[in-house]
């Protein structure tokens, strides 16, 4: 077999870390990706810039620059409470040693600035021109700067603006909006579609463009017993291309659905 089609290739360009989720660019070719890291130092969200941005095959293999995202004055995200907050003028810092020869890229040195920082970092998707991303908890107790049941943010490049869409919470499955956001996607809607990792029951959330959250699927597959029930978590929400089928994974015990809309209302 041609070894171009199959073999495994490290990008190491990319960087070595606690590697979640990805989200490209399709203008740029600017590849984002979160770190999960519920420990400190926590992680960060990067950005890488191909050498090769056009595309095509063995373009990430070009090689390129990884940076980290620093927000001026904001060390952690999780200080940040308050829905619709806005940042601008976000910058972006050269990755000091990408392959983390000897220090993890989240302790290396990134100058007197600093850089910004966030507990588990998770689902990142690229939606109309802006990149989300996903922070599923912050506690205060394990060294966050403060509490939260999880954010979801937007990142404009060309503004270079950095937004707090949501803020989930409070911990528990009956009031709303949920806890620990994961995997996420950009509903046909304009919305967002969130999918749960948390404890007790596990939903597929939406996010309006107004930022309302509510419960859209639930998962009732019990796999544990009628007197300590279990539910996996839901994962990898994508929609088909002419936006009529949501599909949606569940960890445990394995299922994809497929749940046909309409899901431009």
């Amino acid at each position: 077999m041609d070894p171009r089609r199959t073999g495994a290739v490290p990008l190491t360009a990319m960087g070595r870390f606690q590697h979640e989720a990805v989200a490209v660019d399709p203008w740029r070719g600017v590849v984002y990706e979160t770190e999960d890291a519920f420990q400190k130092p926590f992680g960060l969200f990067y950005r890488f810039l191909p050498d090769k941005p056009e595309g095509g095959r063995g373009s990430l293999r070009a090689g390129g620059r990884l940076q980290a995202m620093r927000v001026p004055g904001v060390p952690d995200l999780s200080a940040i409470q308050e829905t619709g907050a806005t940042f601008d003028g976000v910058e972006w810092a050269d990755v000091p040693d990408p392959l983390a020869v000897q220090t993890p890229i989240r302790n290396q040195d990134f100058g007197p600035k600093g850089i910004t920082h966030a507990q588990k970092l998770e689902g990142c998707y690229w939606g109309g021109r802006c990149v989300y991303f996903v922070s599923s908890y912050a506690r205060s107790a394990e060294g966050s700067a403060g509490d939260h049941y999880g954010q979801v943010w937007r990142y404009d490049p060309a503004r270079r603006r950095l937004t707090l869409v949501i803020v989930f919470g409070p911990d528990t499955d009956i009031q709303l909006p949920g806890e620990s956001p994961d995997n996420i996607c950009l509903a046909p809607s304009g919305g967002l579609m969130v999918c749960e990792d948390g404890g007790g029951t596990q939903h597929v959330y939406g996010v309006t463009r107004g930022g309302k959250v509510y419960a859209m699927a639930r998962n009732a597959q019990n796999t544990g017993t009628p007197e300590e029930p279990e539910w996996g978590e839901f994962a990898g929400v994508a929609f088909s291309p002419d936006h009529d089928t949501m599909y949606v994974n569940c960890y445990t015990p394995g299922t994809t659905f497929a749940v046909t809309g309409p899901w431009h209302r």
